[in-house]
């Protein structure tokens, strides 16, 4: 997977790319055109762009925005020109999308029909359905596919990675860096503008060594003095990004996103990715890096106090009131913590909306787990259900591990000992036998009850009172001699 950086189009953007390690830039033809283009010759993107540049063109039509049929007309005939002159330079291009299906079919048959397949990346209508993708796979390598249809299509990860592994089919993302999106679906490029957003929104976007962070203005302050010791590592100067300089904190966008893509890609292991923010659109009349912004926080963070009613528990556990009786008779209610049934899980975030029968947009889960272990009985259930799952799971990997060719696979050595370890401890929690076990050793002359009660054995073979003296001695004698 690659990342694209849009935004090209604009001198100060592309200048600002050329001093990071991007080399996968996006060029809008709406911007370009909207900005002038040279009236007595061609734009040529080899005069603007260093020879190491994968360029990438999209038209650009700003979302919402309504054309003539005549103005559509003009903007399609300079965009094919523009894409005639540049096609040897461009690495690939995308289709106008988003208008009239008819003009999209007749463009696909007339204009782009003898492009190589390439270069010419026709881009799916979410409208038509994913019986409308399964037609366009059929006669094209490359599709492109709107980043806001990733998060409405659910059945899009199973159909794309069905096509790329039988047809070949490589699927890439418009205006999509959310990592969530691009793990799910098989991507081959993903184009984005967040990260021009912290220059233009004040947002800080990080990586962190284990996951891309993005956080937004308001808590800029907290969150880019927290990562200093990344910015060392990143080559940035600190001094900048705390004072808000907009080309250094871009440069910290790129510089993250880059890391984020070598994860995907494989080339580390430096843990899961994780986004906290989707895509954000940058506004449409960035043309110049600004020379006076301002989007410094306030020095001092004032907490405001909460109304006692609004404050409440948070909801991972479960709490209850419980009426006990001390040791000394006294009765008062304690508060106990027990599990919690209900889920916070919510189906537009969840790890496995995609997959899930009962997806349902901004809801919250609809499953729940009333697992209660509070008696022997309840415990000796949980284990045997988590057994049976246990050798559910070691018979199908013993299955894998002979549809692979036999060869010994310590990953299912591995689970049949938790299994045994499983069943060892539901035996034990049968057993009700009760026992004390004694060892005694003797060490050197002394006796057992030595050995055992220490100095207590030799005050036991004293007599009572310092024992007999001579008078009760004689009488103890003649009273033997007188009874035998």
């Amino acid at each position: 997977m690659k990342l694209i950086y849009l935004g090209a189009e604009v001198p100060s953007n592309r200048t600002l790319l050329e001093t990071t390690s991007a080399t996968q830039v996006g060029v809008s033809f709406w911007r370009l055109r909207e900005r002038g283009l040279p009236k007595n010759k061609d734009y040529l993107l080899e005069n603007y762009f260093n020879e190491d540049y994968a360029i990438y063109v999209y038209p650009g039509i700003p979302k919402g925005t309504k054309l003539s049929s005549d103005d559509l007309a003009a903007f399609a005939a300079e965009y094919e020109d523009f894409i005639a002159n540049n096609i040897d330079r461009l690495t690939t291009f995308n289709e106008i999308s988003e208008v009239d299906p008819a003009f999209v079919e007749l463009q696909r048959k007339t204009a782009w029909a003898e492009v190589p397949p390439g270069k010419f990346q026709p881009v799916w209508d979410p409208e038509s359905g994913l019986k409308g993708l399964n037609l366009m796979v059929d006669d094209y390598l490359d599709i492109a596919i709107p980043g806001y249809a990733i998060e409405e299509q659910t059945q899009l990860a199973v159909v794309t990675r069905t096509h790329a592994r039988t047809s070949g089919t490589r699927f890439h993302a418009i205006g999509c860096a959310k990592p969530d999106n691009l793990r799910q679906v098989s991507i081959e490029t993903a184009s984005t503008m967040s990260w021009l957003s912290p220059m233009m929104h004040g947002e800080t976007i990080v990586w962190d060594g284990m996951q891309v962070k993005r956080y937004p203005k308001r808590m800029k302050d907290q969150a880019r003095s927290r990562y200093r010791n990344v910015y060392l590592k990143a080559g940035l100067d600190v001094d900048k990004i705390l004072e808000d300089d907009p080309k250094e904190v871009c440069r910290l966008a790129v510089w993250s996103y880059g890391q984020f893509e070598r994860k995907v890609n494989g080339v580390n292991d430096e843990g899961f990715l994780y986004d906290n923010s989707g895509e954000m659109e940058v506004v449409s009349n960035a043309e110049t890096t600004p020379t006076d912004i301002d989007n410094k926080g306030s020095q001092v963070r004032k907490l405001m106090p909460r109304d006692p009613a609004e404050i409440g528990n948070l909801p991972v556990f479960g709490y209850e009131i419980n009426t006990v009786v001390e040791d000394d008779g006294t009765i008062k209610d304690v508060q106990t913590v027990q599990s919690q049934a209900s889920s916070l899980r919510a189906c537009d975030t969840c790890f496995v909306a995609s997959n899930c029968p009962a997806f349902k947009p901004q809801s919250v889960c609809a499953f729940k787990l009333p697992i209660e272990v509070k008696t022997k009985d309840q415990l000796k259930s949980l284990i045997n259900a988590i057994i049976e799952m246990q050798g559910q799971r070691v018979a199908f990997m013993r299955f894998a591990e002979e549809m692979s060719g036999g060869y010994a696979d310590p990953n299912v050595s591995q689970e049949i000992d938790r299994l045994f370890k499983l069943i060892k401890t539901t035996k034990e929690l049968d057993d009700s036998r009760e026992f004390i076990r004694m060892t005694v050793e003797r060490q050197g002359s002394a006796g057992v009850l030595s050995s055992i009660f220490g100095d207590r054995a030799n005050v036991l073979k004293e007599l009572p009172n310092d024992g007999l003296n001579e008078e009760q001695t004689t009488q103890v004698i003649r009273e033997i001699i007188e009874e035998g």
